[in-house]
């Protein structure tokens, strides 16, 4: 049996390589994911699947038996904005974008599993709803389709999502489980807009320099961490942006810093975005400029439900073998990058499973939102069976 299953989730990743590599050519940012969007309901009709549209460009669909259980599967959408510097014949047709996360190949996964899901109607003891989500690399996409109703009609009880991985010295298709409880850090983006008095570079005395507090900021944030947290607080905090001056001999009217916040507990988290605007504030004023400080995105900690991760455990090793997955473990350095399926773990019960789609033995070792990283397709057969088997077995132990 596990052989049977294996042998069709492969032929159906075959089938879907013109989709992946079709949605690699085209990639959209954000929640403007509106061609993608058209272009998976497209396939999803050609199914036999109803779709319904959510939010800005999101989309569901059902299978089952319309009784409960009700499981959750997860797949993103949304590109990155970045050149794409491959030599795939399939590379992005968009000038600064492209899938460098691996997004193309979650949906295809997706995909995948609801071609499955079909040749196995009468095996579904419950129902499952998969969701097509944009705007996970904005950390908008999965708040904006719970505000429009992902998690009603039917409400999930529990739910799961993947990621590809690289950069690491696996087999194609390995899979990678997340530790259990917290396992992604909360993310806030803050923008700090320091106003000044611009001028001439002769005669800095007659402006008000916005660069100074920008630099004296910059370097007061760094202490938040080091002299204001306890020593074995989570926490990462990058400034990765300092936009001021264009030219030399000229003084700006205005300095913006831009940067996120990642940490594991909601108190820290609290604390570090007060400090931000009290510090970025007072210091301004002391250089007789302003500071206007704001926090336009953000999502708290992805946690892992240990139910549902050995559910998706003991439905996965059967098939893959002891060498094809890695049980849950916490990692000697935490996992500091985020991910807005947190949204769904503090509703229902989730887990998540990387998928390795890059061998660094063999291949390249780009990371992730690298220009030149190459995923394996290869991976995608494992994607639809993690889909697919969790999702099964969830609903068989659960009915």
């Amino acid at each position: 049996m596990n052989t049977i299953i294996m042998n069709e989730v492969k032929e159906i990743a075959k089938t879907l390589i013109p989709c992946r590599r079709h949605l690699h050519e085209n990639p959209e940012l954000g929640l403007e994911c509106l061609n993608t969007r058209d272009y998976v309901a497209q396939k999803l009709t050609e199914m036999g699947y109803d779709v319904t549209h959510i939010g800005h460009a999101g989309l569901c669909t059902t299978i089952g038996n319309k009784k409960t259980p009700v499981f959750l599967l997860r797949a993103d959408m949304d590109a990155l904005p970045i050149i794409e510097n491959t030599n795939l014949e399939f590379k992005s047709k968009i000038d600064g974008r492209m899938h460098a996360c691996g997004h193309d190949m979650h949906t295809t996964m997706l995909l995948g599993a609801a071609q499955y899901f079909k040749n196995h109607e009468d095996e579904i003891n419950g129902t499952i709803k998969l969701m097509f989500q944009p705007g996970e690399e904005t950390m908008q996409g999965a708040k904006d389709m719970i505000e429009h109703g992902v998690l009603q009609n039917p409400t999930p009880d529990a739910g799961m999502m993947v990621h590809v991985m690289t950069g690491v010295p696996l087999d194609i298709g390995t899979l990678v489980f997340m530790p259990h409880g917290p396992c992604m850090a909360s993310v806030d983006w803050f923008d700090i807009k320091i106003q000044g008095k611009g001028g001439h570079g002769s005669s800095p005395y007659l402006g008000m320099d916005p660069l100074l507090p920008a630099t004296a900021i910059l370097q007061t944030l760094q202490t938040i961490q080091s002299r204001e947290l306890p020593p074995n607080a989570l926490v990462s905090l990058t400034v990765g942006a300092l936009n001021g001056p264009q030219t030399s001999n000229v003084i700006n009217d205005d300095v913006t810093l831009g940067g996120t916040i990642r940490t594991y507990n909601e108190k820290h988290r609290s604390f570090i975005k007060e400090r931000i605007v009290e510090i970025a504030d007072h210091i301004a004023k002391a250089y007789r400029c302003t500071a206007e400080i704001t926090f336009p995105v953000g999502a708290p900690y992805l946690k892992s439900s240990k139910v549902v991760s050995d559910c998706a455990y003991q439905a996965l090793k059967p098939i893959v073998g002891d060498t094809g997955v890695i049980a849950p473990q916490r990692p000697e350095i935490p996992v500091m990058g985020s991910e807005d399926f947190a949204y769904i773990s503090h509703e229902i019960p989730v887990t998540s499973v990387m998928i390795v789609a890059s061998d660094a033995r063999t291949e390249n070792d780009y990371p992730l939102h690298h220009p030149s990283v190459t995923l394996d397709e290869d991976a995608i057969a494992y994607g639809i069976l993690t889909y697919t088997q969790t999702a099964l077995n969830w609903l068989n132990n659960n009915a």
